[in-house]
């Protein structure tokens, strides 16, 4: 596995090391000595994993507040998507800033979020399944999120804005809870 911090961030992208011959090939997606080598803290305890139906769906800005704020490792293993983070930790040297990455189930990649960053795709495929390693049990007492369309992170979605779920399109814009965000926040 190779690390590569996204932009001087915490974030990281993770270039698997695969193993390939007629049949196909063979990646190793989880490894706890390879992780605390690269510096991170991370075992996961719980997975996850969606499928989304159509292309141009939006799943997110999904985190999870302290006391169980959650880390997670993301792979796209089938389909293609626009993955989307954003620091919104206070004391960050990228508070406010976003990272935007392509996955793909036919890539060896997956992106490393550490804890304290908000989490979206986008859907750029039919039928795309998402696989989640967290850092952190779900709690649905401190589980949140911002708006997909939040006007002070703009992010701009490569495809038009398809399916997205009541529960995300209810999602308060995060300048009326997080107004330190304003003056930081840069665009992506």
């Amino acid at each position: 596995m190779r690390f590569t911090s996204l932009a001087g961030s915490d974030a990281k992208l993770i270039d698997l090391q695969v193993h390939g011959d007629k049949r196909g090939f063979f990646a190793r997606t989880w490894c706890a000595d390879l992780f605390h080598e690269a510096g991170l803290n991370f075992e996961p305890v719980q997975g996850n994993m969606s499928m989304t139906k159509a292309r141009g769906a939006i799943r997110g800005m999904h985190f999870q507040r302290d006391p169980q704020a959650d880390a997670k490792v993301v792979r796209c293993s089938f389909g293609r998507i626009y993955d989307v983070i954003v620091d919104l930790r206070v004391h960050s040297n990228t508070r406010g800033e976003a990272f935007q990455v392509e996955l793909d189930g036919e890539g060896a990649q997956m992106l490393f979020i550490p804890e304290g960053f908000a989490h979206g795709f986008q859907t750029l495929t039919d039928n795309v399944i998402v696989e989640y390693l967290m850092g952190a049990p779900y709690v649905p007492s401190l589980y949140d999120g911002a708006r997909f369309d939040d006007p002070l992170l703009a992010i701009q979605w490569p495809e038009p804005v398809g399916e997205v779920s009541e529960n995300d399109r209810r999602w308060p814009n995060l300048a009326d809870r997080m107004p330190w965000l304003k003056h930081s926040v840069m665009p992506c």
